[in-house]
């Protein structure tokens, strides 16, 4: 099926002008739909909400940097780089384009501003952190930006826009209504399956108390030394594993929402041992190793205190949703649950009891406490 993809073009906009002209002409070669916002105003928190919007109809989304930083949102952060953490924070493919000398660039199209100037080197680095093309002038970014794509595109599946009119061929309806009978078969085994296995955990695999070490990279940017990626371990109960996660699994939750809880988790961890790691890092990250993920998810599933999700979504929504078992719900309010500090009482039963003598005996245990 013929597919185009949309791709999100973001830059400072007065000194890239013949840069954007040949990115969009590239693009528009590749048969692809460019986007970009800048010709909206920049301050308005209504044209901000319209920019998120189209990233988020945007398949891929491409930063060409220059010689300015850009203008500065109320939070002191450029619209460009807002733009950035935006796509990035939601899972779109991103690729970067930088000066392959920022300093032969012409002073005219350069900050003049020692802060700005100082902001923009750091955006720079936090941009290169992923995949980045160095540019020396406007034809040469845009030949980047063809052969770039390509490859994004070939590693970064994306789902594309089609006409209206060949979205659904009797192929592709034949191809759904069989994986909907596929789904249903699934789910009922499912829930049977549920039913007679998730009423209480099994204790024979590793829970509690017991201890795993669980890997990951801690990346970050450190003014003196440069880029820093380290490789290292920490090492956590089942249980507090279960009290970070669980309750993200009450209802149903994307694996990789909450592979990003656990790496927030870690990250705090970690800064709270600078003895342990590398400190004073700015764009500071963590992320668990597809190993120790895949080694949690299996050993929740082994405990049956997980599975998978059952409610139906769209067909492009590609995620795997994990939900706590019943067995999984009851083992958390244990961990989580805070028990009543409340004075213990007496409860008068009235049967067989004259009403006026269970009236009195709650008057003179009141009195007594």
């Amino acid at each position: 099926m013929d597919k185009r993809y949309q791709v999100f073009i973001s830059s400072t906009f007065v000194d890239l002008v013949d840069e954007r002209r040949e990115v969009m002409q590239a693009l528009l070669e590749m048969d692809c739909l460019p986007a970009g916002m800048e010709l909206f105003p920049a301050g308005n928190t209504d044209q901000w909400t319209l920019i998120k919007g189209v990233i988020d109809q945007s398949d891929y989304y491409l930063v060409i940097l220059g010689g300015r930083y850009g203008s500065l949102s109320e939070e002191g952060i450029s619209y460009t780089e807002m733009e950035y953490d935006y796509a990035v924070e939601r899972g779109i493919p991103v690729m970067g384009f930088v000066p392959a000398d920022p300093d032969a660039i012409p002073v005219g199209k350069t900050d003049k501003d020692d802060a700005a100037a100082k902001k923009l080197d750091e955006f720079r680095q936090k941009v290169q952190f992923k995949i980045t093309k160095d540019w020396k002038n406007a034809e040469d970014l845009g030949s980047k930006v063809t052969r770039g794509l390509i490859h994004l595109i070939k590693n970064n599946p994306r789902p594309g826009w089609v006409r209206g009119d060949r979205a659904m061929t009797p192929e592709k309806r034949a191809e759904i209504a069989e994986l909907e009978a596929k789904i249903a078969k699934l789910e009922k085994k499912e829930m049977e399956t549920s039913t007679a296995t998730t009423a209480q955990i099994d204790d024979a695999f590793a829970h509690g108390a017991e201890q795993v070490e669980l890997l990951l990279t801690h990346k970050g940017y450190s003014f003196v030394s440069g880029r820093v990626e380290e490789q290292g371990g920490l090492t956590y109960t089942w249980d507090e594993i279960i009290e970070i996660l669980g309750p993200f699994m009450i209802d149903e939750a994307p694996e990789p929402s909450l592979r990003s809880t656990f790496n927030n988790h870690m990250l705090n961890d970690i800064q709270n041992d600078p003895n342990n790691w590398t400190n004073d890092l700015t764009n500071e990250s963590a992320e668990i190793s597809d190993k120790s993920w895949g080694s949690i998810i299996v050993q929740l599933r082994a405990l049956r205190l997980i599975t998978t999700g059952t409610k139906k979504r769209t067909v492009s929504d590609k995620a795997v949703y994990w939900k706590l078992t019943q067995a999984g719900d009851d083992y958390l309010v244990a961990l989580r649950a805070v028990p009543s500090t409340a004075k213990p009482g007496y409860v008068f039963a009235d049967e067989g009891v004259p009403s006026e003598l269970a009236s009195a005996a709650k008057v003179a245990f009141d009195q007594a406490n």
